[in-house]
């Protein structure tokens, strides 16, 4: 199975090299695409050493939409620019889905900051439950089941989780007890309790409806 590994960026030069890096390492059939949603710094010169960068508008749901429309592997997987992937995982990827009934899944998470909170929230996204998964696990889906709930819903915020959400309707959901390596640097800036209470609230306010715009002034981007 070819896997088609997407990755949106927007002023990622301190994080993409490495991240490419852990793709490249990968074993089997697979192609790359940089999705860049107009950065400013040297990301663009970095990812083109490793692939051609595809230009898009600005936006993480909709560079992933982009992305998923020129590729042309089996297995989509969503990565973002500051996570690296364990080794072996494209292999482990393949091996769970061998099973028809799988539409996808994710990795667990892990820190590059050592931290007794981000252990925690690390140990907690070791348990296949959608409340606690993100795309910054690396979010891997199944090619037409991806065009069957038409892509991200484009919207500012939580796109990733509202298609967790709608993926677990297409067929079994899977979590990898591997870890992908996630930058910290939110946490880091914000000071990690604060962020974490952020995470709670955005979570919580949009499970109450709350307007995407509001929640999104809450959960500023770091860059």
């Amino acid at each position: 199975m070819k896997i088609s590994v997407i990755i949106p960026t927007l002023n990622e030069e301190i994080h993409i090299e490495k991240t490419l890096q852990s793709v490249i390492k990968q074993e089997g059939d697979y192609e790359l695409y940089i999705v860049d949603g107009g950065s400013t710094d040297n990301t663009v010169a970095i990812a083109s050493k490793y692939v051609h960068v595809i230009n898009s508008e600005r936006g993480r749901a909709i560079q992933m939409n982009t992305g998923a429309q020129v590729c042309n592997g089996d297995i989509l997987l969503f990565l973002h620019a500051d996570t690296l992937l364990p080794i072996n995982a494209f292999r482990e990827i393949r091996k769970r889905m061998q099973d028809d009934t799988v539409a996808g899944g994710s990795f667990y998470i892990a820190f590059d900051a050592d931290n007794f909170i981000l252990r925690g929230i690390s140990f907690i996204t070791r348990f296949n439950f959608r409340l606690f998964h993100f795309g910054d696990q690396g979010i891997f889906v199944r090619r037409d089941v991806f065009q069957k709930l038409h892509g991200y819903k484009e919207m500012p915020i939580m796109e990733d989780y509202d298609f967790y959400k709608k993926l677990g309707k297409k067929g079994k959901v899977i979590l990898i007890r591997m870890p992908v390596i996630s930058s910290a640097r939110r946490f880091i800036k914000k000071g990690v309790i604060r962020q974490l209470l952020i995470n709670k609230f955005v979570v919580l306010a949009y499970w109450a409806g709350v307007d995407i715009q509001i929640i999104k002034r809450f959960y500023d981007d770091v860059r």
